[in-house]
């Protein structure tokens, strides 16, 4: 059963239910997010929520807030913050504890409730000018906009969703299926050709959603974003791993996956998705 005390320090150990066909799920927090709720489902069954809070206990003398799954039957789950927000997905094998780090992620990144709410007479002044008149804000998700080419068939990365504002005050998906990796060199190497055509693609469209210089000579499987400063270069790689994109920095250099077999309609759109949306958070808003 889940835990659900939040008021006291938990002090004693947490019995694991595991075996054969049953694992266990640890999310470490920050002390912020004390006694808040936190559920998964089944990747199927996403209306079957399992719940719980997360909790302080203390680990040879020192507070530790997570969240305890103690019994979890082996398969793919998603992980809800607020009740319509998904926020990450786990694969909970048999006889094993999977563990995540949140310790990481400001609050409000998981929980869109968190986020600071200014008081009425302020809000219009912390909104981009073009909602500061009650303008509706369209809550369409970004990875389920449709594809748009040119005259000449090439994707309008710029195009792709009716305002960039509106993504970024409604909000969108993170990356579905499994984590978005890079591929091997020696997978790059033996495609060569496909790889510097998802290469250029990728470049194409990052260029289009942020006017950043791109970086694509200097390490193969992964394009490099280059960012103003390591400030925006750190904001956007937190924002970025939330989005189940694997994603590294080097200063202010971002570095993101890319592989020969990446489709233009798939791998190759997610990552320029999960930029266009995070570059968009920290240009209008997070630094409003």
């Amino acid at each position: 059963m889940p835990e659900q005390s939040a008021g006291r320090i938990h002090s004693g150990h947490a019995v694991l239910d595991i075996g054969d066909d049953i694992g266990a799920l640890i999310i470490h927090t920050r002390r912020e997010l004390c006694g808040r709720p936190i559920d998964v489902s089944p990747k199927g069954c996403i209306w079957q929520r399992i719940h719980t809070n997360v909790l302080e206990r203390r680990t040879n003398g020192h507070p530790v807030f997570a969240a305890l799954f103690l019994s979890l039957p082996a398969e793919d789950y998603i992980i809800w913050g607020d009740s319509s927000r998904a926020v990450g997905e786990i694969t909970i094998t048999g006889g094993q504890v999977a563990e995540i780090n949140w310790r990481h992620l400001l609050p409000e990144v998981l929980f869109s409730s968190l986020a600071p709410i200014a008081p009425s007479s302020q809000l219009s002044d912390l909104l981009p000018p073009r909602y500061r008149n009650g303008l509706e804000v369209c809550a369409t998700p970004m990875g389920t906009a449709p594809m748009r080419y040119n005259e000449v068939g090439q994707v309008e990365w710029d195009q792709m969703w009716t305002d960039f504002c509106d993504l970024a005050l409604a909000g969108g998906p993170p990356h579905r299926g499994t984590l978005l990796e890079p591929v091997s060199r020696e997978e790059v190497l033996a495609h060569q050709e496909a790889y510097e055509h998802v290469i250029a693609e990728i470049k194409r469209g990052l260029e289009m959603v942020t006017g950043l210089p791109v970086i694509t000579d200097k390490q193969v499987g992964w394009i490099g974003l280059q960012c103003t400063d390591e400030e925006m270069a750190l904001w956007l790689l937190r924002a970025i791993i939330v989005e189940n994109v694997c994603i590294r920095r080097e200063k202010n250099v971002l570095w993101l996956p890319a592989g020969p077999a990446f489709q233009l309609e798939k791998e190759i759109k997610n990552v320029i998705t999960v930029v266009a949306k995070t570059y968009h958070y920290w240009t209008e808003h997070a630094r409003v």
